[in-house]
């Protein structure tokens, strides 16, 4: 699931937003057509951007629809973005009550409807279009959906039975702790906030990025963006990862893992079996030099020999498959040793692998947490030095090709919930 998501009324919309916040925070975004195809979508994104085409509807249809969409995604998002129309066309008031009703109380609606470098500021409550009122340009007399008027509050008070607060320019340039108090004492549910600069949208994300209550971003864009940057950017900087330990050479654990690799991003070594059993030393410092050298851009990090070739699986006698675990495992230890993979979680799939691992790492027992599928159960490892880390065992002939993705999925779910809890 994404820690962002922007519900847009059109498509260009969204775009426009998921690529403001690749370029400005890195982050990774998609962009949907329909919320009917998020569903079907399972792939690990920072982002998501919903069409709702809902510019030129109905106002009762945008307002059910949003409020359907928000409903789905209130539990399992960091910060819901409206995202608007940067010349305010559509059911702006209408689609921001929707999203308010659905949270609750707590939540409150920062309305920063500038998009400086496309030539839009709001000042003094108004929109200006390079340097035009609103409602002198050209979108006065769009088809589907004129704009009469410049004034946002007007414009959204048209639309919404919010109460509407206003805080203007000067208030803005004094700062973010300044603003930010301003925002705690104005009691309304939505607040419009003049910005004519970059500058201004970012204090006021600075502003909203510690406030007791829990803020809507409703923009064009920039203000999601640089307000997702400070919400998520201690997730982006130490991002935990999870360490896949797959000793099963069968060919449903095959399928499971290029169907993984198809879905996210996983950094495979496939181990040299050869080189592991004739000279480990040099097979572990390969394996090591491999993962040093690109973990950074992986969240995955997989060490198997569930890709060797089928003569040399033929020819493994027990005595040599008992070293190939050992050995597997000890380059497993090795890559938990390096402080700065953080490693929170290990996957271990054959029941030889994670007997094996258990007793490489001088643990005592492992404390038995959910089965996520039959015979696949997280836990967390007791005693020794990794103590507390979050491990997974499964059986290499259980599920099907996409249990490992879905394992994966939700035992980070459940991880999340706890450090929440923490």
């Amino acid at each position: 699931m994404p820690n962002v998501l922007v519900i847009a009324d059109d498509f260009t919309g969204a775009n426009d937003t998921g690529v403001l916040l690749k370029d400005e925070g890195g982050f990774e975004a998609v962009s949907f057509l329909s919320c009917n195809d998020i569903e079907k979508f399972h792939y690990d994104k920072d982002i998501f951007c919903v069409n709702t085409d809902t510019r030129d509807k109905k106002s009762q249809y945008s307002y059910n629809l949003i409020r359907d969409i928000t409903c789905k995604f209130k539990n399992r998002v960091k910060l819901i973005s409206k995202r608007i129309d940067s010349t305010l066309r559509g059911n702006v008031g209408s689609e921001i009550d929707a999203v308010l009703d659905e949270l609750g109380p707590e939540y409150k609606a920062i309305v920063v409807a500038s998009y400086p470098s496309s030539g839009r500021i709001c000042l003094g409550g108004y929109i200006l279009v390079n340097g035009i009122p609103l409602e002198k340009t050209n979108v006065s007399s769009d088809v589907k959906t004129p704009v009469k008027s410049s004034n946002v509050i007007s414009i959204i008070k048209s639309q919404s039975k919010k109460s509407i607060g206003y805080i203007p320019l000067e208030d803005v340039l004094k700062g973010a702790e300044f603003l930010k108090g301003r925002i705690e004492k104005d009691s309304s549910k939505i607040i419009v906030i003049d910005a004519v600069s970059n500058e201004d949208v970012m204090v006021i994300a600075d502003a909203c990025t510690s406030l007791r209550e829990k803020v809507v971003c409703v923009d064009p864009g920039p203000f999601t963006s640089y307000l997702s940057i400070n919400r998520l950017k201690s997730i982006k900087a130490t991002p935990y990862r999870s360490l896949m330990v797959i000793g099963s050479i069968t060919e449903l654990t095959r399928k499971q893992l290029e169907y993984f690799k198809g879905h996210r991003e996983v950094l495979i070594y496939n181990v040299d079996v050869n080189n592991l059993i004739n000279d480990f030393e040099d097979e572990l410092k390969k394996a090591l030099d491999y993962m040093q050298k690109d973990y950074e851009n992986y969240k995955y990090l997989c060490i198997t020999t569930s890709l060797i070739k089928a003569e040399i699986e033929s020819g493994i006698s027990l005595d040599v498959s008992n070293i190939i675990s050992d050995r597997l495992n000890k380059i497993a230890k090795a890559i938990l040793d390096m402080k700065d993979f953080n490693i929170k979680l290990v996957y271990l799939s054959g029941g030889d692998t994670a007997q094996g691992f258990l007793k490489n790492i001088n643990s005592i027992a492992m404390e038995i947490i959910e089965e996520i599928i039959p015979l696949a159960v997280y836990g967390k490892i007791i005693g020794g030095q990794f103590h507390g880390l979050h491990v997974l065992t499964k059986g290499g002939l259980i599920g099907d090709e996409t249990s490992m993705a879905f394992i994966m999925s939700t035992i980070e779910k459940n991880i999340e919930r706890g450090s929440k809890d923490e």
